[in-house]
This record gives C-alpha cells, sequence and structure tokens, in this order.
C-alpha cells in the first residue's frame, strides 16, 4: 500500500513594517495568537519542523509550538528569504524608479526572476538554493515535515515540486499564516506520469 509523505509549508506572520517602504532585512512578526491557534489546528503533531533563521520565522514557530507539538525543529539557512540587499527599508517609490530602467518587466511582481537588487540576489538564485535542499530531503519513508518559511521560499519550491518557471512561481501570491501542502510519493512508488509531488492545498 502506497503511504505519501506530508510536506507543508507554511508562511510566517505578517511583519512589521513602516507604511510605503520595503521591510528591513530582518524584522519582527506581528503575532496573533488567536490566528496562530486558529492555524495551529492543521498541523500535524509530532512532525519534524524546518525553521528558517530570519526573527520573523523564528517567531511565529515558537508561537506555534504553545498549540502543536513537533518531534524536532531545525534552523536551515537555505530557506531564508531572498535577499533585497539595498532595497531593503527604502521607499517603494524609489525602489520602482530603479525599476523602470529595466527593458524586462513582469505583470505580477515588481521584479523579474533574473533581477539582482544591489547586494542583494535574484529569485533565480533562490530557486537554485530551495531546489538543492528540497533534493536533500529523504522520502524513503513516511514522514510528515512542516517548513515555517517565506512567502518568496514558498514560490521557489514550487519552481521544484511542480516544475513551474520561475516567472510563473514568482507571481504567485503567498498570504501570511497560510499552508501550501503536499503529498510526496517515494520514487519507488512514482512509476508513472505525474511525478511525485502533489499539491493538495494552497494559501489554506
Amino acid at each position: 500500500m502506497i503511504k505519501p509523505s506530508s510536506l507543508i509549508f507554511i508562511r510566517h506572520a505578517p511583519v512589521k513594517k513602516i507604511k510605503d517602504h520595503l521591510p528591513d532585512l530582518d524584522p519582527e512578526a506581528a503575532i496573533n495568537h488567536e490566528e496562530i491557534e486558529n492555524v495551529a489546528r492543521n498541523i500535524p503533531s509530532g512532525a519534524e519542523w524546518y525553521v528558517s533563521p530570519l526573527i520573523r520565522t523564528i517567531q511565529t514557530a515558537e508561537a506555534f509550538a504553545k498549540f502543536v507539538t513537533y518531534k524536532t525543529m531545525f534552523k536551515d539557512n537555505d530557506l531564508i528569504e531572498q535577499n533585497f540587499g539595498d532595497w531593503q527599508g527604502k521607499k517603494i517609490s524609489e525602489v520602482w524608479n530603479e525599476l523602470q530602467q529595466d527593458e524586462s518587466k513582469h505583470n505580477f511582481s515588481f521584479t523579474c526572476p533574473e533581477t539582482i537588487p544591489p547586494n542583494g540576489d535574484s529569485f533565480l538564485q533562490q530557486c537554485k538554493r530551495v531546489s538543492s535542499w528540497l533534493e536533500e530531503l529523504e522520502f524513503s519513508q513516511s514522514r510528515s515535515i512542516v517548513v515555517i518559511t517565506h512567502g518568496g521560499t514558498i514560490r521557489a519550491a514550487l519552481t521544484h515540486l511542480l516544475d513551474l518557471t520561475p516567472d510563473k512561481a514568482i507571481g504567485v501570491e503567498i498570504l501570511p499564516l497560510s499552508l501550501t501542502k503536499f503529498e510526496v510519493l517515494r520514487h519507488s512508488d512514482a512509476r508513472n506520469r505525474g511525478g511525485r509531488f502533489r499539491m493538495i492545498g494552497l494559501n489554506q
């Protein structure tokens, strides 16, 4: 009998930010414990947790841990958000003025996948990092994994799990405190068409 693994991505709680500015490099989360408790009801108990080491994700994980148990918790640098470099904390209008000089623009994102912010990295680089991390996860036995991370990291994961182009994935909206769920087959069970990864929920 085929028993798939469970892979659940959770975007952190909303962040504290200045109006009309991009968030700083590592802002704090605005934790609402009632909302956290509601979301926690949909998180399997006893799962392995992987968490981005940035403040907002650690705060979100610690808040969830008050309502649901976990087996282990690992902090992993590969799960951090795309680095927007010198644009972090700047006025959105100033960044937009810089982007207007680019010939290539995107319909659903203020940057294109290949755009590298000054002293930052691109979504393409983030996709490569997240893809490598996913390849290292072992699913030879059924297991439940919860990943508490960032919107960009989840979008990058979609490029790998669903074979989406970065151009498509960068436009997918990932809401704060939402769950994006996958079933994962072992290599030995994925004999037919459709791959190993099945999305069963987005922005839940």
